[in-house]
């Protein structure tokens, strides 16, 4: 996820965990990304997500959905945007 360079880790954190609900087991950062090609003033930030459900193997079309709204709810909460 692209943030500026003043939204803080943990901030972004907050609203994936807040995006993916109980179904979200696991957040991971493991890359912070500076350069020309993200844009001054950005960072990019690289999370692994588990997603597990207590009763049945999600689907793809679950995963999607969970991942659908933790981009909504972080774009919203901390004005990022997916990295393409």
């Amino acid at each position: 996820m692209i943030v500026d360079e003043a939204v803080a880790a943990v901030e972004v954190e907050k609203a994936i965990r807040q995006g993916g609900g109980k179904l979200l087991v696991e957040v991971r950062l493991f890359d912070i990304f500076r350069g020309e090609q993200i844009g001054v003033g950005k960072k990019s930030l690289a999370y692994a997500l588990s997603y597990q459900a207590p009763d049945h193997t999600l689907s793809p079309g679950e995963a999607g959905q969970i991942r659908a709204r933790i981009l909504r709810r972080a774009e919203q909460a901390v004005g990022a945007e997916l990295r393409k």
